[in-house]
């Protein structure tokens, strides 16, 4: 019999924590059923993994924490983002139908006769308001005021439940609870605070305070049919029947489709949408085109700059190429938020250090200094000056590494066949460079296609443009295009537009990216053998 050693417990320990969080979690997410099932099939994944004795369990054992993080961080918002493109989810469309009725349920409005509730207000010694009201038949309530759409729980009680005390026998009690009663005189501080507080009445609507010994008795609009999936508004007398393809209660008059709404399957409607509605279309080719400049055009200075001071200290007869070397990488060592803040400063049109460095020079062309946030071609050429400055120490790595692999018995050769220094750069080094360095390029081509940072932090996308359906800017690529749709669009945001929107990115970044592979290894196979 095999003897159990102590590693056996401490995995069978290490797995009984991970099942214990499993559990103690679940309750907080119940009813996320998607999210509960990711979790169970991971937690039996892990254990199936560690405690299985078959071959395929042991090959995934040390696999298992990779695959989790894939499925979890990479799978799954993948599929989530998938699943919102198809679907009309926005501000406007985001709750379940049934919170979207309890929603509406909230909005109350004020009849043309309104039941009065007297009114007396009440303070204890930490300050804390209470409102005791007496209706029409007599009934008398002691209430707790709130501020916004999220009444206390209970909201309201019976005075008989509490404990009273009513010296002058006149039926309003002076104490309720440690609660004392207020005069109008202490009234008269505290009145912009009474004016924005409301008390629910269960079953009768929202009462309101109008004056300091009276509360106005709002009644709730919407009322929820089931029988015929409509909302009567009882404010116009109307009935606001559930559009379950646009996912909202639609009114007959000129409010059309009630907010908030449900979010409903559209189809391939968001991805139509970006070609054939011209006020998304124009902005979305706008924005294309600047990406693929500013993508491109970031690789190709990053490179020059970078490939120039490689070549620079691949000089044998230059001394402090260390120090040379530490100091070219300190950009690469600094924060992007740090570096995009210092560079919206340097660039400051009144203040800016760069405008006074180049002024002699701007003068002889122009009478005023160059707004480089503020205009659009300024400032394009600002966002690719500062991402040239964060991304050449990484080009000047990549290079410096690449030409210590070129043998250098292949540029004597070629000196002493009679080549210039100048033409066994251009016939023999960079090609072999471009052999070495071509999937690194790809790699940054792709990066810096979807580099938010420095634009979002440096010009924000601006400066802004006019006439659109959607809000973008001047410098706007299309990641922080899409950005603002789904979260800084001030016009709701239009979550499933943005996703379908990411969906092109990918496909544009995935073809550029296998046309740009295809021509990497028509080099490998013209210069490999170099």
């Amino acid at each position: 019999m095999r003897t159990l050693g102590p590693g056996f417990w401490i995995k069978l320990l290490l797995l009984g924590l991970l099942d214990a969080l499993a559990v103690y979690v679940i309750p907080f997410i119940w009813g996320s059923w998607t999210a509960i099932g990711l979790i169970i099939a991971m937690v039996v994944f892990v254990n199936w993994t560690f405690l299985s004795g078959s071959s395929l369990a042991r090959g995934l054992r040390w696999l298992s924490p990779g695959l989790i993080f894939f499925v979890g961080l990479t799978v799954v918002p993948v599929v989530y983002n998938a699943y919102i493109a198809f679907t009309n989810y926005s501000i406007q469309h985001f709750l379940p139908k049934d919170q979207v009725v309890q929603s509406l349920a909230t909005y109350t409005f004020k009849p043309e006769n309104p039941e009065t509730l007297a009114l007396f207000v009440y303070e204890n010694d930490a300050g804390d308001l209470r409102f005791l009201l007496q209706a029409e038949d007599g009934e008398t309530l002691f209430a707790v005021p709130f501020i916004g759409d999220e009444p206390p729980d209970p909201p309201v009680e019976e005075l008989a439940s509490y404990e009273t005390t009513d010296a002058d026998g006149d039926g309003i009690p002076e104490q309720v609870d440690g609660f004392r009663l207020l005069q109008v005189r202490d009234l008269i501080p505290i009145v912009s605070q009474l004016q924005e507080l409301k008390v629910l009445l269960p079953g009768k609507g929202e009462a309101q305070v109008t004056t300091f010994k009276s509360a106005d008795l709002k009644e709730q609009r919407y009322v929820y049919d089931p029988s015929k999936d409509v909302l009567v508004d009882r404010a116009e007398g109307v009935e606001c029947p559930a559009d379950n393809e646009e996912g909202a209660f639609v009114c007959p008059d000129e409010r059309g489709a009630l907010t908030p709404g449900w979010p409903v399957p559209v189809g391939f409607d968001n991805f139509t949408k970006v070609w054939n509605n011209q006020g998304i279309r124009q902005p979305f080719l706008r924005v294309f085109w600047w990406n693929v400049v500013f993508a491109v055009a970031s690789v190709l200075l990053t490179l020059i700059v970078g490939m120039a001071l490689a070549l620079t200290l691949h000089d044998e007869r230059l001394r402090g190429k260390k120090l040379y070397r530490s100091i070219y990488i300190l950009p690469y060592a600094i924060p992007v938020l740090i570096s995009a803040s210092i560079w919206r400063g340097l660039l400051n049109t009144r203040f800016g250090p760069v405008n006074r460095l180049i002024e002699p020079v701007v003068s002889l062309f122009r009478d005023s200094p160059i707004p480089w946030l503020q205009d659009a071609f300024w400032a394009k050429a600002g966002v690719l000056l500062m991402q040239t400055w964060l991304g050449f120490p990484y080009m000047f790595l990549i290079v410096t590494g690449a030409l210590q692999a070129i043998p250098s018995e292949l540029i004597e050769a070629a000196r002493v066949d009679g080549a210039s220094a100048r033409q066994a750069f251009w016939r023999v080094t960079f090609p072999l460079l471009m052999v070495s360095i071509a999937p690194l390029l790809i790699g940054s081509f792709a990066f810096n296609f979807n580099n938010f940072i420095p634009i979002f932090f440096l010009t924000t996308g601006g400066p802004p443009l006019t006439g659109y359906a959607v809000p973008v800017g001047e410098t706007d690529i299309l990641i922080t295009f899409t950005y603002n749709l789904a979260v800084a669009s001030g016009r709701g945001g239009q979550f499933a537009l943005a996703a379908a929107i990411s969906f092109f990115i990918f496909f544009i970044v995935a073809a550029i990216s296998a046309f740009s592979f295809r021509f990497t290894k028509r080099l490998e196979e013209t210069y490999g053998s170099l």
